[in-house]
């Protein structure tokens, strides 16, 4: 941060969810973060793990390692957040002027921290640890069971088919090579699954310690106590998009777009990452994704914010409006609060004349009808304004 200040490098700023830059894109400056917190992540199998959470006073944006400098992960601004850019050249010198061996012990840290967040974005698994065990203990149970594996494939009783047994050896040999798991996780995971009785684990004299279960029941056996535990902790490390942000919180994707392109969600999501997500779906409810925030008449800007106008100054504006641009607006409206607040502020004689032409209109330019909805946003605003004056 002194070196940042003291050069008075080029400043920028980032809004939360804002993306700096992306993997593989080239690499013309470092950052140092001034205030904010920003979120270096990768993208690998279509998932964004974040990888690193960065604060104010760290440094990202520049691999020393790499000749050719090109960026080896994605940044995004978790917060707003305020930043230094400093020139590679300005970094290169400044790390050429060090020794031999600290510039050296920089380029190992630099590229062992690349290879680190790899192996993050490649292992974090999405599913419950519980329920990737079950399926791996069912693979294992199938083949310890030979040939009657396909009976129980095919739907044989539990009590037709034997337990499988396989060697607690091969389930920790497995585990290890398939998820990159320590021992100490592996017997904890195993440990769950004994404490619930989903498995047995017995002594054989001469082979070692054996895993007893059911290989037909496992994993619904699993499933079960799981869908009432989430890992919350790996989840909270996923973004989702707009789409699954969506049917998360059971909201119609338009009102989602909608409130985030009128800033309603600032304050409380910085990013679409699932936990935040579902942390105010518990504190607020569905209706805080549903329900729009009020707005002062200083702050109308859309024509949607008629819904927050009183009546009689919707009904002074909308009777300016020629009936032809009314039918242009309200055939690009959605049904709901401000069409009906439209409607009702007609009268009877007009409303019926917009209605008829609205069963017969051709196809409107959005643009013109956005206009014309500015504009009677416009007088509404001037009406409340001078009549709170």
């Amino acid at each position: 941060m002194q070196f940042a200040e003291q050069g008075r490098y080029t400043q920028a700023r980032a809004f939360a969810g804002e993306v700096l830059y992306t993997e593989g894109m080239q690499a013309s400056h470092m950052y140092v973060i001034k205030e904010g917190e920003i979120d270096l992540y990768l993208i690998r199998d279509e998932k964004r793990t974040v990888v690193e959470t960065l604060s104010k006073g760290q440094c990202f944006g520049i691999e020393t390692h790499m000749l050719n400098q090109v960026r080896t992960h994605n940044a995004a601004a978790k917060t707003y957040a305020e930043l230094y850019l400093i020139d590679n050249k300005v970094v290169n010198a400044a790390v050429n002027e060090s020794s031999p061996l600290t510039k050296s012990m920089l380029d190992t840290l630099s590229e062992r921290l690349s290879v680190a967040h790899k192996l993050i974005a490649s292992r974090v698994n999405y599913q419950p640890d519980l329920l990737i065990y079950a399926r791996l203990l069912y693979l294992l149970g199938i083949a310890d069971l030979g040939k009657q594996s396909v009976q129980i494939s095919r739907g044989a009783s539990v009590k037709d088919s034997p337990p499988a047994r396989p060697l607690l050896q091969e389930v920790f040999t497995n585990a290890r090579h398939m998820f990159g798991h320590s021992d100490k996780h592996i017997q904890g995971c195993l440990t769950k699954l004994l404490r619930l009785h989903v498995i047995r684990i017995e002594d054989d004299s001469g082979a070692g310690k054996r895993v007893i279960f059911s290989p037909r029941d496992i994993i619904n056996q699993v499933r079960n106590i799981v869908s009432t535990d989430e890992d919350n902790e790996k989840l909270s490390y996923e973004y989702v998009s707009v789409d699954d942000f969506a049917a998360l919180v059971e909201v119609d994707r338009a009102i989602i777009l909608r409130k985030l392109a009128g800033g309603e969600f600032a304050d409380d999501i910085f990013t679409f990452r699932r936990a935040e997500i579902l942390r105010l779906l518990n504190e607020k409810g569905k209706r805080f994704f549903v329900d729009r925030k009020i707005k002062t008449p200083a702050d109308f800007s859309d024509v949607l914010d008629i819904e927050f106008a009183d009546q009689k100054s919707v009904f002074s504006a909308v009777a300016k409006v020629d009936v032809y641009d009314l039918v242009k607006l309200l055939s690009c409206m959605e049904e709901g609060v401000v069409r009906t607040k439209i409607l009702n502020a007609l009268s009877q004689r007009k409303r019926e004349e917009v209605e008829n032409e609205l069963k017969d209109v051709g196809n409107v330019d959005p643009m013109e009808a956005a206009l014309i909805g500015q504009t009677l946003i416009g007088d509404i605003k001037a009406l409340m304004l001078n009549k709170s004056s």
